[in-house]
């Protein structure tokens, strides 16, 4: 009787340590490049033209050109009224040409406006949206404008399409950028992550009430919402492709929704890295990155987005979201913002 308990007991390990993980001929490799040092913690990045424009936590906000690997500017903080401000922690940015402007956003607080052009100078324009904010998105729009949706804990998904004002006070030129419409649609979740395609979709991750799609007629109308799915765990961010919407839900992986799971409620719903804690993804052709945290980044062949393959975790350093950029990914780590190659 015990040798065969042994017998039956030994393939039923083999079978679950398979299930685990990916067999070793189908792991794909990395090759890290460059690391342009941040000095404080690259949280998040946002690329225009090969330059990188980073939030480098307690070391504000930078300029990197991303083919030479030069920091070309770092701005601790900025000058508002005569006085000179110093950022505390800069987690977001973004960053708009076509306006020469970029979008900061401190943990929790509104976004920040700053005027960024020619002159390479950061002047301040002035604080939207909410104190609250977790994530955000903006899209250039045509006559001088754009458009910017918000996951604001507080109360939803907040909104709105700004334009710049220029006022005359005291002979001194002031220019802020002010909402020409906007509101805000209340969900019962906490958002935490917001994104969108700028043209007829938005969708937000509300954490344990898991996501929310919402239709726009044009970019600059109020987004309706559509469809609500309550998903296992807590989702944190999502992102929206062609063929559907990946989401990041912490310690209970990661969700794949088909565009037609979305729009009919027909199909199934695909969970997958349910053994790993999924702060953020990435996604590129056949590709998904998946960031998580001390443990890298772990990768997944979505060529069947309904049945993605694990590829390997790669420890990279602790990472907190990732971009593909010319073919490679960039990477937003403790020590800087790493270059990497993936060799699929």
């Amino acid at each position: 009787m015990i040798i065969i308990k042994k017998v039956i007991f030994i393939p039923i390990i083999i079978f679950f340590i398979g299930c685990m993980h990916p067999n070793e001929e189908s792991i794909w490799s990395v090759s890290e490049g460059v690391v342009l040092s941040t000095d404080g913690f690259c949280r998040n990045v946002s690329v225009s033209n090969d330059l990188a424009y980073v939030a480098a936590g307690q070391s504000g906000v930078q300029v990197w050109d991303l083919i030479s690997g030069e920091r070309l500017h770092g701005f601790l903080g900025y000058s508002q009224d005569g006085s000179y401000l110093e950022f505390d922690d800069i987690a977001l940015v973004q960053r708009d040409e076509e306006n020469d402007l970029i979008f900061v956003a401190e943990s929790n607080k509104k976004v920040k406006i700053f005027h960024f052009g020619d002159d390479n100078e950061l002047l301040y324009r002035n604080e939207i949206m909410s104190d609250k904010t977790k994530d955000f998105i903006s899209f250039n729009v045509s006559g001088n404008r754009f458009t910017m949706f918000v996951a604001d804990n507080d109360d939803g998904l907040k909104w709105g399409t700004y334009r710049s004002d220029t006022t005359i006070v005291f002979n001194i030129e002031i220019i802020n950028w002010m909402p020409s419409t906007g509101g805000e649609v209340a969900t019962d979740g906490k958002p935490l992550g917001v994104d969108s395609d700028g043209v007829s979709k938005v969708v937000m991750a509300v954490d344990q009430l898991g996501v929310e799609f919402y239709d726009l007629d044009t970019l600059g109308a109020e987004p309706v919402l559509s469809s609500r799915f309550d998903l296992e765990g807590n989702a944190e961010q999502v992102k929206l492709t062609d063929i559907g919407a990946f989401v990041s839900c912490d310690d209970f992986g990661a969700y794949f929704l088909s565009n037609n799971y979305i729009e009919s409620g027909q199909g199934s719903v695909t969970h997958f890295a349910e053994d790993l804690t999924v702060d953020h993804i990435s996604v590129n052709d056949n590709i998904a990155v998946l960031s998580i945290g001390p443990r890298g980044i772990a990768l997944y062949d979505i060529s069947d987005p309904l049945k993605p393959e694990p590829r390997g975790i790669f420890d990279i350093g602790y990472v907190y979201r990732s971009k593909f950029w010319n073919g490679k990914l960039l990477a937003c780590t403790r020590s800087g913002l790493k270059i990497v190659t993936i060799n699929s």
